[in-house]
């Protein structure tokens, strides 16, 4: 070889460092925030939509067909929702009718929750019909 050549170092060019900047981290910041909002307000409406849920089948299911009204029916599930402390639909917002041999629960009702200063949330629930059993079934 030739002793004459010298091995030059390499010469990169300057390495521009990316990250986070002020921008990026306000932006993310600000998305996390409105998330959490979000979340804290659907929450307790989807709880207690399951809560409710659960007291129209465990009503539904405990109901004697023979020995019961729609009245004492109506009646248990006052006191089950307020047990359970359901502040979203009242009892009289619960329609008990009879129709085809079966006893009808419809509790089917929608939640309204402000978000962002003039935004509105709605929440739906409607499936919370649940029929009970025959009377002519064992």
């Amino acid at each position: 070889m030739n002793s004459d050549k010298r091995v030059r170092p390499l010469v990169h060019k300057r390495q521009s460092f990316q990250g986070f900047n002020l921008w990026a981290v306000s932006l993310n910041l600000l998305l996390l925030g409105a998330l959490l909002v979000i979340a804290l307000r659907v929450v307790p409406g989807y709880v207690e939509y399951l809560t409710v849920k659960d007291v129209i089948t465990r009503a539904a299911q405990e109901h004697d067909p023979r020995g019961e009204t729609t009245t004492d029916l109506k009646m248990r599930l006052a006191k089950l929702l307020n047990t359970n402390q359901v502040y979203d639909i009242s009892v009289d917002n619960i329609k008990v009718y009879r129709e085809r041999g079966v006893i009808v629960i419809d509790a089917r009702y929608e939640k309204r929750f402000p978000l962002f200063w003039i935004l509105d949330g709605v929440m739906k629930f409607d499936d919370l019909v649940v029929e009970t059993t025959k009377a002519g079934r064992t």
